[in-house]
């Protein structure tokens, strides 16, 4: 990364200071704390560590304690130094774990707006034939999607027909309705600000397209939904990763990062961040809506997740209702809540900006398909319906899986989400790519944290997904625990230097 993410030495501090309290040297001590926040995504790869002398400061410890854990973790391959630069967590080299492993999780990217696999996904030679899938975020279609597709009448219907069919901006009543549903939700919004599109992710490429040229740099939190960083890469963009934390991510970097690397964009999940689960703060919201406005980078929110509410819990306005001025762009679906098969989505564009996303549009496939549109809009006037179904279907299976791991995999951690469909699971050791080629021989499959990550890093975390019934999750989690036993004995013999391990 050209522009790397500086870490202070206060907020490091914070970081690792309760993991100082364990026996042994305190250096030791030290060098494992950091090496299990890089694991944990925490501390992104190719961060610039502070100064010894400024972290010695903000732990209250010796310079020497702080110079003595660099340098057992540059013996050990993690991190190094650079003349006039200061001292780097590492970048992986490309043979430091087989090239197996990594290009494993990479092929678990997402195609269009649902997630699919292909390749190795599918189960190796000596895996059971009925293989358990907890990778893919997304539902089957609700029943009231049935319902409302069998009651659509030739009446209703005519209408559509009898119109040539070209329709960019999307239907007029589903424009009014989600611009309605923005405005409810405190974001002033016009019909002629939204944009319907064929699913999420074209939303993300209309967005991409008007914004993007190759060489661009575009911000990314990480780990983050990987269609996006398709997309991205698509158009020649280099994505340079924000972390996140246990409320989201992390603003405290930005105008570092925006005046380090002048991005072009800024892509954000604040509602239910796949695949974290975090529901961004208010306060983080219109920090990121004011510098968007001061510093005019362009923000593309992904609200995908945010009608999957699980609990009882208040979401804050969108980022864009924070800062009217600012330019950002916002992004809603279907998919997620009602099924993605209908391929529906929309971009609320500031209204300056609209008609350019709409001439985007244009170009790209003169409209999404009216029908599925109309599908759409019966459906969101049954949108707390479905919510109250979803809820019914899939917090009992959130909390099963929860129930198993505590039971079966004990050393794993996680944080319950309020709402979205997956668990984000951190491994008390070894590498999440690998572990996850070895699940599939087991007969089940899970996304590793670097498939979803920027950089590769999220190196200990699994995305496990809830969606499933009760019974594919005891059997996805019993095959995950066999194939945990197997893989922890393995790694104990491994040597603790293998920078991926």
């Amino acid at each position: 990364m050209d522009e790397p993410i500086r870490e202070s030495g206060p907020h490091l501090a914070d970081l690792l200071r309760d993991a100082l309290t364990g026996d042994g040297p305190l250096y030791r001590q030290l060098a494992d704390a950091l090496r299990q926040a890089v694991d944990r995504g925490e501390i992104p790869l190719g961060t610039v560590l502070p100064p010894e002398r400024a972290l010695a400061r903000a732990l209250a410890v010796s310079r020497a304690t702080v110079v003595a854990a660099y340098d057992r973790l540059k013996t050990d391959g993690w991190l190094e130094s650079r003349q006039g630069s200061g001292t780097w967590v590492r970048t992986p080299d490309e043979g430091d774990a087989g090239s197996d492993a990594v290009a494993t999780g990479r092929l678990f990217l997402s195609v269009g707006g649902g997630e699919q696999r292909s390749g190795p996904g599918e189960p190796a030679d000596d895996a059971p034939a009925d293989v358990v899938d907890l990778s893919v975020a997304a539902v089957t279609g609700s029943p009231i999607v049935n319902e409302v597709l069998a009651s659509l009448t030739p009446e209703d219907i005519a209408p559509l027909t009898a119109h040539h069919g070209y329709v960019p901006q999307g239907l007029r009543a589903l424009r009014d309705h989600v611009a309605q549903r923005f405005t409810d939700d405190g974001l002033p919004t016009g019909a002629e600000q939204v944009v319907v599109t064929t699913g999420a992710h074209q939303g993300i490429s209309l967005v991409a397209r008007q914004l993007l040229r190759p060489g661009d740099t575009v911000l990314v939190e990480s780990p983050t939904f990987p269609g996006a960083l398709d997309v991205f890469r698509r158009f020649g963009a280099r994505p340079v990763p924000v972390p996140v934390d246990e409320h989201g991510v992390r603003v405290d970097l930005l105008e570092d990062l925006i005046v380090r690397s002048d991005p072009r964009l800024f892509y954000v999940s604040p509602h239910f961040h796949n695949p974290t689960g975090t529901v961004l703060p208010a306060e983080r919201r219109a920090v990121i809506a004011e510098l968007s406005r001061t510093r005019r980078l362009p923000v593309l929110e992904d609200l995908a997740m945010a009608d999957v509410v699980l609990d009882d819990v208040d979401l804050p306005p969108a980022i864009a209702a924070y800062d009217p001025d600012a330019p950002i762009h916002t992004l809603g679906s279907t998919a997620k809540l009602f099924w993605a098969g209908m391929r529906v989505g929309w971009v609320r564009s500031p209204a300056d900006t609209a008609a350019r996303t709409l001439a985007v549009k244009t170009v790209a496939d003169l409209g999404s398909p009216l029908v599925s549109q109309l599908l759409a809009l019966r459906l969101l006037e049954r949108r707390e319906e479905v919510q109250a179904e979803r809820r019914a279907e899939l917090r009992p299976r959130r909390d099963h899986l929860a129930a198993l791991l505590a039971e079966h995999l004990p050393e794993w951690s996680f944080t319950l989400p309020a709402g979205g469909l997956s668990l984000w699971c951190t491994l008390p050791r070894g590498n999440a790519e690998e572990f996850a080629e070895l699940a599939g021989r087991h007969g089940v499959t899970v996304v590793p944290g670097p498939a979803l990550s920027v950089d590769e890093g999220n190196r200990r975390a699994l995305r496990l997904v809830f969606a499933s019934p009760t019974a594919d999750l005891d059997e996805g989690v019993r095959r995950l625990a066999q194939a945990w036993t197997g893989y922890s004995a393995a790694s104990e013999h491994r040597p603790a230097s293998r920078l991926l391990v």
